[in-house]
């Protein structure tokens, strides 16, 4: 009793906490150990979304400018018109389905391709492809190569040359051979060289491009159907941009690899990863926009008015990468338009 007695007498700043007070007290701090955390947690989660938005912007960078370059080199010194290939050969390439007829495609500066690829991470996605052609300004110290004549070798066209193509020429690059009388341009792949004279184009190349001095009709060679003939040649560029099933955009580039044989002629190079859609809008000379001036690639005539192509709007968006942070998570859509005045000045 007298103990009780000498609590109560203690003056205030002596006494300890009453229950409710500490009760209170432990309420308080929790309220402010939330919003402290909460504040963190608003913090990483802004921290997160900007690095992963500032690499999906690099990546996105990195993409448009070999697309932005691509398109710019497209048809640059090729050819007003395009160049003659193997029915279909332009199929696979863009993965579209064969055309009706059985006529030679035109290969031209730029090729597209319209929702023709399935994405599998994102449901019924479908994306573009597109191609692009250009003159290699590098071959033959960025002079022409002349070819004097043709002959059939069995199923394989050589052609030769007055200049010595050692060093110049080699296996597995793909050309454009113009002829002399101004009829056709034939797309061809060399598979070997005969001597420092004369190259050698046979079917069943890695690409499928060349087609045989013994074939019938559209599926002869043109450098060899009307008898021997001359011109001449350039080295040209492929490339092809699409995006693979798991959401990575690519650039392929088709033959020209030296060094590497025939079953290595394709190579590819992952651009960017978390694509959802890539789209490609194409305006032409008459000022109308449409998804593909090709028409599904359908027909000489089709694939001729990818030759009206005055710009291009590539339209790229990426899902951001799931890093296992908190962080927001709404898609990136990055677009540029792009001009193809080289179209308007390829040769032929």
């Amino acid at each position: 009793m007298m103990r009780i007695n000498q609590i109560k007498n203690l003056p205030d700043e002596e006494k300890g906490f009453t229950l409710i007070e500490l009760m209170v007290s432990m309420v308080v701090f929790l309220i402010a150990i939330a919003a402290v955390f909460a504040v963190m947690r608003f913090a990483t989660l802004q921290s997160n979304t900007i690095n992963t938005r500032t690499d999906a912007l690099k990546g996105a960078k990195i993409a448009l400018n070999y697309v932005r370059r691509d398109a710019i080199n497209a048809g640059l010194g090729f050819n007003k018109v395009g160049g003659l290939i193997t029915d279909d050969f332009i199929s696979p390439l863009l993965n579209i389905p064969p055309d009706p007829d059985v006529e030679r495609d035109f290969l031209t500066g730029i090729m597209a391709a319209n929702n023709v690829n399935s994405n599998s991470l994102y449901g019924s996605v479908k994306t573009d492809s597109i191609a692009f052609v250009s003159r290699d300004l590098n071959f033959n110290n960025k002079n022409l190569l002349n070819f004097s004549n043709t002959s059939k070798v069995g199923d394989s066209v050589e052609v030769q040359t007055p200049q010595s193509i050692e060093n110049i020429v080699q296996p597995n690059d793909l050309y454009l051979f113009e002829l002399s009388s101004g009829t056709s341009q034939i797309v061809g792949m060399v598979t070997s060289l005969t001597d420092n004279n004369t190259l050698k184009l046979s079917p069943g190349d890695s690409l499928n491009v060349n087609q045989s001095a013994n074939g019938i009709d559209s599926g002869q060679s043109l450098l060899v159907s009307s008898g021997s003939v001359s011109g001449t040649i350039k080295k040209i560029n492929l490339v092809c941009y699409s995006v693979t099933e798991d959401g990575i955009l690519v650039r392929k580039t088709f033959g020209n690899q030296t060094g590497k044989d025939s079953n290595n002629q394709i190579e590819v190079r992952e651009l960017i990863f978390g694509v959802k859609d890539f789209q490609v809008t194409y305006l032409l000379d008459d000022g109308t926009t449409t998804d593909d001036p090709s028409n599904g690639n359908n027909g000489q005539e089709n694939q001729k008015r990818m030759n009206q192509v005055v710009e291009i709007q590539v339209s790229i968006t990426v899902v951001q990468e799931d890093t296992g942070l908190p962080q927001a998570s709404e898609p990136i859509t990055f677009k540029e338009i792009i001009s193809t005045r080289n179209l308007r000045y390829s040769e032929g």
